[in-house]
């Protein structure tokens, strides 16, 4: 287990890498298991890879998202869900696939996953079984 101190914060990470895929397909998650300290920054990093070409067809990555709901069978994109409004943002080029939430409330507790949509039939990719992110209560905060 590593511990990372950035501006009085603590965070604890569980260092385990974990590649979800088939046939090429696939995500790596550089932690399974983030504590962050309500208030705080925290990144979670991953990676992805896809075949270049399926049946002579180059691959093209059209949509990437990482999401904590699902509605009507379809992944809420956190960029998009009012309770993270202001507060994310997606960092990384090709293949990496950073996701930056800034001042973490308690309420952002939840497992993370990331989903990639490619030109390809069935190119739709959920990296399982995500990362699970718990916030807790700001322990320099003495009142």
């Amino acid at each position: 287990m590593g511990f990372t101190a950035a501006a009085g914060f603590v965070f604890l990470l569980l260092s385990l890498s974990v590649v979800q895929g088939q046939n090429d397909w696939g995500v790596t998650y550089t932690s399974t298991q983030i504590c962050a300290v309500e208030g705080s920054t925290v990144d979670i990093h991953c990676s992805y890879t896809y075949p270049y070409r399926i049946n002579g067809n180059v691959t093209v990555v059209e949509e990437v998202l990482w999401f904590i709901k699902v509605k009507e069978n379809l992944p809420v994109d956190v960029r998009t869900d009012s309770e993270f409004a202001g507060r994310v943002q997606y960092d990384g080029d090709k293949n990496d696939c950073t996701l930056r939430i800034t001042d973490l409330k308690p309420s952002d507790s939840a497992v993370y996953s990331f989903r990639f949509i490619t030109n390809q039939p069935g190119g739709i990719y959920t990296g399982e079984p995500g990362v699970t992110l718990s916030v807790t209560g700001n322990i320099f905060n003495s009142t």
